[in-house]
């Protein structure tokens, strides 16, 4: 066996960049010999024992800080309490990674729906279709919006994951000459209902549950805001839908067009 390796060999050896062994040598974390006379690095068997570790710590997310207190004085009782630290770091970060693969899952369903949906209006039945409407239209509304929010907080951290910008349509508005005036934007929240139910009373907030409804998904862009109503009238009467109650638009997404927006409104029609 050789007792020592040029930086090339032990690069290959390892798998490690060239660079990254300078970068170690040059931050005092492994040291090889150097030749004075043509700047070549030596490696010992001792420093590949060293090499060894590092490498093994760097596969426990270790930072380069960490490991070189590791390697320069450290006990096994140190060394327990670093990967402890580390075990809670990476449940952190996993349970974030958690938070971001369920936004992408909700993403993903709401994107399928603005493509799939908005080619048909169908019955659907769920008896556990329930959400809450808080409406911010008004600006004390909006400031019984923030209260209410601080409140659900401390109830649900991650309140903000199921809230959807929306309108609600009170039964018998639609076909009003007001309709317009009378319509209410605001906030659904639509996931943990019945413990924000039981910890919240509020005269700002709306319960509404429904057994069954018409769906469809409409979509606005700037012109056909301006007669979105009659957009929605339009559905209902050539489904021939007998409406039941108040009329749910959530927003599922906003796209672009020429730097134009345009929004996709999941449309929830209770019938009998």
């Amino acid at each position: 066996m050789k007792d020592k390796y040029l930086i090339g060999e032990v690069s290959k050896l390892f798998n490690i960049s060239r660079d990254t062994l300078v970068h170690y040598d040059n931050i005092g974390l492994l040291r090889p010999n150097k030749d004075e006379n043509n700047g070549y690095r030596y490696y010992k068997i001792e420093d590949l024992n060293c090499l060894t570790d590092i490498i093994f710590y760097k596969t426990l997310n270790l930072s380069l800080n960490d490991i070189d207190e590791v390697m320069k004085d450290s006990s096994p009782e140190q060394v327990l309490s670093l990967i402890k630290d580390k075990e809670i770091y990476i449940h952190k970060e996993i349970e974030k990674l958690k938070k971001v693969q369920r936004r992408l899952e909700m993403m993903k369903i709401s994107v399928e729906e603005c493509i799939y949906d908005s080619k048909k209006v169908e019955l659907v039945k769920d008896e556990r279709e329930s959400y809450f409407f808080l409406e911010i239209t008004k600006e004390d509304k909006f400031n019984d919006f923030i209260e209410l929010v601080e409140k659900i907080q401390n109830i649900d951290q991650y309140i903000f994951d199921y809230i959807n910008f929306s309108f609600l349509i009170d039964e018998g508005d639609l076909f009003d000459n007001d309709a317009e005036k009378k319509i209410k934007w605001g906030l659904t929240i639509t996931d943990n209902i019945e413990k924000i139910k039981d910890n919240i009373e509020s005269k700002s907030i709306e319960f509404i549950s429904e057994e069954q409804y018409m769906y469809t998904v409409i979509a606005l862009d700037d012109k056909a805001y301006d007669n979105w109503i009659r957009y929605v009238r339009k559905i209902v009467i050539e489904n021939k839908i007998n409406v039941a109650g108040p009329i749910l638009g959530q927003m599922l997404l906003t796209v672009y067009k020429d730097e134009s927006p345009i929004d996709y409104f999941g449309l929830y029609i209770p019938v009998k």
